[in-house]
């Protein structure tokens, strides 16, 4: 059976709006925006290297032109993905090119029948590469890394497993090698179980965390931009939002989770959104459980 990528072309409205709203993880944005931009944007590496070293730094081809990929590892709810989704419309814009990116379902691995798994993986590095070319710049997005790039020393690792891990390998090699535009990006909740492999050949290992009192600052303030917080009230909110028992709590449960269900709550009691709903709330919201 094919395998169908999900594809997206930046820049878009809706990515940039979504890229903007991630709240609380400017480092990571950064971090992954001035990484794709030297992956891809070769011209401003050779040119920097000539005018300030006259291109005789011997190591710099092998550190910045490595392999093209990017670990984004953390917790649930913390905005790897929405990060991955969103970062093709800044980059788009930074180099003033359109940028395509390619998502691989959920269900890559299938049922993990004999060969399925480094079939799949295949395609989907296949369909990028003839879609994109040489020349066109272009990221593929591979979320739940956990499910191809566990580790070849993990007990329940199989032998189909340990294939697909190995086409894997090959393939972002292949990127490099063949000399196309393409960044891959994976993505992991659990960083421990992806094979040393992998992790050698990331040019970076974004970590992402559950948010601490200055980020949750951050995230209250957005959620209640137009309505006047003072300093007890946030104070307040970050008191509240303190982690309960040894778990924090999460990005997502903080803005989608709590801040959805106070909205509703406000709607079905015919009240303006406030403080106090929110907090009602909180206090009734369990966070999301760590995945290890």
């Amino acid at each position: 059976m094919e395998l169908k990528l999900i594809e997206t072309t930046h820049p878009n409205k809706q990515s940039e709006i979504a890229f903007e709203n991630l709240i609380g993880i400017s480092g990571q944005k950064e971090a992954l925006l001035t990484t794709l931009h030297l992956l891809v944007d070769k011209d401003k590496v050779d040119q920097w290297h000539r005018k300030h070293h006259r291109g005789k730094l011997i190591f710099v081809d092998k550190i910045l032109k490595g392999l093209p990929l990017v670990i984004l590892a953390g917790d649930v709810g913390c905005g790897k993905t929405e990060l991955a989704n969103a970062i093709g419309s800044p980059l788009a814009k930074l180099l003033n090119k359109r940028i395509k990116c390619f998502e691989t379902p959920s269900n890559i691995r299938r049922a993990g029948r004999v060969g399925e798994i480094s079939n799949r993986i295949t395609q989907a590095f296949d369909s990028v590469k003839m879609q994109l070319g040489k020349s066109e710049p272009g990221i593929l997005i591979i979320d739940e890394a956990d499910d191809l790039a566990t580790s070849r020393e993990q007990n329940q690792a199989h032998h189909e497993d340990r294939a697909g891990l190995n086409v894997l390998l090959k393939q972002i090699d292949s990127i490099s090698r063949e000399g196309y535009s393409i960044s891959v990006i994976l993505i992991t909740n659990r960083l421990s179980v992806i094979d040393p492999a992998v992790i050698r050949r990331a040019t970076q290992v974004i970590t992402f965390n559950r948010p601490d009192d200055i980020q949750r600052t951050e995230v209250f303030k957005y959620l209640f931009d137009r309505i006047e917080l003072t300093d007890k009230d946030i104070s307040e909110l970050i008191q509240a939002s303190k982690p309960k028992g040894d778990i924090p709590y999460s990005f997502s449960d903080l803005i989608q989770k709590v801040g959805k269900q106070a909205i509703h709550k406000s709607i079905q009691r015919n009240e303006p959104f406030s403080k106090s709903i929110y907090l009602e709330v909180l206090q009734d919201t369990i966070p999301s459980p760590i995945i290890n």
